[in-house]
């Protein structure tokens, strides 16, 4: 799985998520026991459980390459990365468990303590190997290094301030919680440290898009 992995990294996002999407459908449809098998809630989140895999692992990888594998907490990428790693997480939680507007407040104030322990956890056990990610990044020219660069140090603290934002005001309606997943991933996805090669850059970027697609099919569809 690693030299598949090495080899095509884009098939490796895609092959995560199918299989994350199809755990969240059998888990929403069976485990949880509030959602109808076939019910539209649990087809539209299933779509945008394999959205988000797909969108916001640009921005998990690129944060474990510049972290470079290391445990080193003076390190603001050892943060980053930690940060979106609970992130993506408490992004996956919403998507699985949450079932409501009702609830929301206590919902995210739960689970962001568990997704900032589980992005913290994940940053000191994952050593990672920055080897399996390079091969779709430019590693020459960061954004750090160009106009307006700061805003990938600034994200993590805008996405933060979201999630603060919705557990003072939490949506109130099925439309504003189709929104607050469409922020979640859309804004959560939107700042990678790097771009990708130049060389074979639509193989390196189908998987945005296709998240991208799905995402919009998830939430105006259904």
């Amino acid at each position: 799985m690693v030299r598949f992995h090495q080899s095509n990294p884009s098939e490796f996002i895609l092959l995560l998520a199918i299989a994350t999407a199809l755990f969240g459908y059998v888990f929403m449809a069976t485990g949880l026991g509030v959602f109808e098998a076939q019910s539209n809630a649990v087809i539209m989140r299933t779509i945008c459980i394999a959205a988000a895999v797909l969108m916001m692992s640009d921005v998990v990888q690129c944060a474990d390459i510049a972290r470079g594998g290391q445990r080193n907490v003076k390190s603001v990428h050892f943060w980053i990365f930690a940060f979106y790693s609970g992130y993506f997480w408490l992004v996956q939680m919403m998507l699985m468990l949450w079932h409501g507007t009702e609830n929301m407040q206590s919902f995210l104030m739960t689970w962001s303590l568990s997704g900032a322990a589980f992005g913290i956890f994940m940053a000191f056990l994952n050593v990672g190997d920055p080897a399996l990610h390079s091969k779709r990044f430019d590693l020459e020219r960061p954004r750090t290094e160009r106009t307006l660069g700061f805003l990938y140090y600034v994200t993590p603290l805008i996405l933060s301030g979201m999630i603060i934002f919705l557990v003072w005001f939490p949506p109130i309606d099925e439309r504003s919680e189709r929104f607050v997943f469409l922020h979640l991933i859309l804004l959560g996805s939107m700042s990678p440290l790097y771009d990708f090669h130049e060389e074979n850059r639509w193989r390196h970027a189908y998987p945005r898009i296709l998240g991208a697609t799905l995402l919009l099919i998830g939430l105006l569809a259904f």
